[in-house]
């Protein structure tokens, strides 16, 4: 984007919507990472980058999405328009998809990663609640093996990541936000214990969690993110899950991550997670 954009209407609507703070996180970080250059100086270094928005005057006004044009993989969306009025109307017009384009790529990228260190097989804890493949990266040990539940975790230099998995009989109609927290305190607060007598998890409400429709392998998905915190104790931080309707089998799958990591960045490892979730 030019200097003159950047430093106006189109540069503040960019950052406004591109580097606004990703839901779900204990600290302030947003979803993107940007470096800003001037279009003519664009070199082959820069054209390997792996997201790429494209923002200039032109006489004509289009939005264009190209996969792999000067890198693989790649996604480069070209925005123009006559005028720098024109051109921040595109960038708020577009924004929903281009992003949605940005973060599908993304998820790709992370996923094709995911493999070289993933589970080479379907681990049987998986299989035995009933889900046919997933990519768990092989840091992920089970920790509670029961009918109806699954708990993995791992622990890195400066995090403790769980992955829960649970199965209930489905109800009429979706269920409601009360039914999923009211869902993931219960087992929070009979499998997940801090280190005060008495503490356990429990969703942190003062921040409520945000709930959007999505699908997860063909099926319709509710994904709740937001906080959880120890009732009795100091710990919390993020917590990313899906509520997969399960239609054929008459249930509800719920598959969950959590993360603990007080002194970590937090966005790219549960975006790790979310590779993880949504490649079941």
């Amino acid at each position: 984007m030019p200097d003159e954009l950047w430093l106006g209407p189109a540069g503040e609507a960019f950052r406004e919507i591109y580097l606004a703070d990703q839901d779900g996180l204990p600290q302030a970080e947003s979803y993107f990472d940007a470096s800003r250059v001037e279009p003519k100086d664009v070199n082959k270094i820069l054209q390997k980058a792996k997201n790429i928005l494209w923002v200039e005057k032109s006489d004509t006004s289009f939005v264009k999405m190209t996969k792999d044009l000067w890198a693989r993989p790649q996604r480069l969306v070209r925005i123009t328009a006559p005028t720098e009025k024109a051109i921040t109307a595109e960038l708020r017009g577009s924004a929903n998809q281009v992003m949605q384009a940005f973060k599908d790529h993304d998820m790709e990228l992370i996923q094709t990663r995911l493999r070289r260190s993933a589970y080479a097989y379907t681990h049987e804890n998986l299989k035995d609640i009933g889900i046919k493949s997933m990519l768990l990266h092989k840091g992920f040990d089970p920790t509670l093996d029961k009918e109806n539940l699954k708990i993995f975790a791992t622990k890195t230099v400066k995090t403790i990541q769980y992955i829960v998995i649970s199965s209930r009989p489905m109800s009429e109609g979706l269920v409601s936000v009360d039914e999923i927290i009211a869902h993931r305190d219960s087992i929070g607060k009979n499998y997940f214990e801090g280190t005060y007598e008495d503490s356990y998890m429990t969703t942190e409400m003062l921040i409520p969690p945000a709930i959007a429709n999505t699908e997860i392998s063909g099926m319709f998905a509710l994904e709740t993110r937001g906080l959880w915190r120890m009732e009795g104790d100091f710990m919390g931080g993020p917590f990313l899950s899906y509520s997969i309707y399960d239609e054929k089998n008459d249930r509800i799958l719920t598959v969950e991550a959590l993360l603990y990591g007080p002194q970590a960045k937090k966005r790219n490892v549960v975006l790790e997670m979310e590779a993880m979730l949504k490649s079941i």
